[in-house]
């Protein structure tokens, strides 16, 4: 069993982290774990993450690296802080990670895995890079397997996470721009020996942001071949899952990372028409913490009687526009595509991505699917991640993907209509 509240941070994503968080609490694991891993107690940091007075143009320029304190099986990896492009078009410092080989680069250049993670809060201080431990990051039964495969891994910490800026939490757009620069800084890194050729990974609200770079890859970066898209329990069909757990204890978790992200994003739509008193009055303290702290801030309201929203924000014009123009389309039909999924999914739930599968299915969108039996959503990425990337070989070597559209769903995964689809 993991040590849960210290992964969470790293593995789960946009629409995770209470299961998590209620198994942690259940099996008694220490909360303060949780703050060390997302830096909250690690201020020798802050140096680092400090916002550079110059931001190079380029995107990808790397701006400050330092090796990470703990030792890496297979590798090396770094903090780095590299730049990027802002919600209107601005150079930007955005921090991440970047992880080596040990094996010579091959002739050519090694290829580049990005990865695309989940929620961990709105604060600065909550980002991935800030982990100060290898069993914070949460990822590492699919890291070993990667770099012994000869490829550079680089993750983002998205705009505003580790470096303080503006919240893009579950904007398409910008996440992928985050990813695509990273890549670029992955080929600048001094050392990493990096090529053109890459693969996008992304695990809940990170697998929301991989399936945005698949559509926006080509016209971001020509120049760097995308070989295939991997979602692991992506946080897709956005409206399937608000409308199962609107009114559940999750959205405490991540209603405020929603808010802190569209609210100033769309000035004039109203967010705020379906949440309570009890959350507006709290939303400037939960978008303070990181993700284990809003989601036990939620279960204390939770049995106080207290609820986020209102009503069904399904019901809100703002709500449900934001809702379906943030559910990412699908990616060109001849990018080769994995959908992982656990069928014990009770946050992204199984029934909402078997709604995916059969209308991507249905209109041409091949892809590759791994169904879990069984396995939660905290457990989808490690459990189905070795596999994800045995796949993620063959695309590389050029091996055209089996496409498991005829297999249809499993049993007795039910799918979920979503009522904001996009358009």
């Amino acid at each position: 069993m993991w040590t849960w509240v210290v992964r969470v941070l790293a593995i789960i994503g946009a629409l995770a982290v209470v299961a998590a968080v209620v198994g942690a609490i259940v099996l008694g694991v220490k909360v303060n774990e949780g703050k060390q891993a997302s830096g909250q107690e690690a201020p020798q940091l802050d140096a680092f993450y400090a916002k550079p007075p110059d931001v190079p143009a380029a995107p990808g320029t790397i701006i400050r690296s330092e090796p990470l304190e703990y030792a890496v099986a297979g590798g090396k990896g770094y903090r780095i802080v590299y730049s990027g492009v802002g919600l209107q078009g601005e150079p930007v410092p955005i921090s991440g990670m970047i992880f080596i080989p040990d094996a010579p680069a091959p002739g050519g250049g090694r290829k580049v895995l990005a990865f695309a993670h989940g929620t961990v809060g709105t604060a600065a201080v909550c980002a991935p890079s800030r982990a100060t431990t290898a069993a914070a990051m949460g990822f590492t039964p699919w890291l070993l397997p990667a770099l012994q495969q000869g490829w550079v891994v680089v993750l983002t910490d998205y705009l505003g996470l580790g470096i303080q800026g503006p919240s893009t939490y579950l904007i398409g757009e910008q996440e992928a721009r985050d990813v695509v620069s990273s890549v670029r800084a992955a080929r600048a890194f001094p050392g990493a020996e990096a090529g053109s050729d890459w693969i996008v990974f992304g695990s809940s609200q990170g697998g929301n942001s991989a399936l945005w770079t698949a559509n926006l890859a080509a016209e971001m970066a020509p120049d760097l071949p995308l070989k295939a898209v991997m979602a692991a329990v992506p946080a897709a069909e956005l409206g399937s899952t608000v409308s199962a757990q609107w009114d559940k204890v999750a959205v405490w978790a991540l209603g405020p990372a929603v808010l802190a992200s569209w609210v100033p994003y769309y000035p004039d739509r109203d967010f705020l028409d379906t949440v309570s008193q009890e959350a507006q009055d709290q939303l400037p303290k939960l978008s303070a913490k990181c993700i284990v702290g809003d989601a036990l801030t939620g279960l204390l309201n939770e049995s106080l009687g207290r609820k986020f929203f209102t009503s069904n924000p399904l019901d809100s014009p703002a709500w449900a526009q934001t809702l379906r123009e943030q559910t990412p389309p699908p990616p060109p039909a001849t990018l080769p595509m994995l959908l992982v999924q656990g069928t014990g999914d009770e946050v992204v739930l199984a029934g909402s991505n078997a709604t995916l599968q059969d209308q991507w299915c249905a209109a041409g969108r091949p892809m590759s699917s791994l169904w879990l039996g069984g396995v939660s959503h905290q457990d989808t990425q490690s459990a189905g991640g070795p596999a994800a990337i045995e796949w993620a070989a063959r695309r590389f070597d050029g091996l055209p993907p089996v496409d498991t559209c005829s297999f249809g769903v499993p049993a007795p995964v039910v799918p979920i209509a979503n009522p904001v689809p996009r358009s």
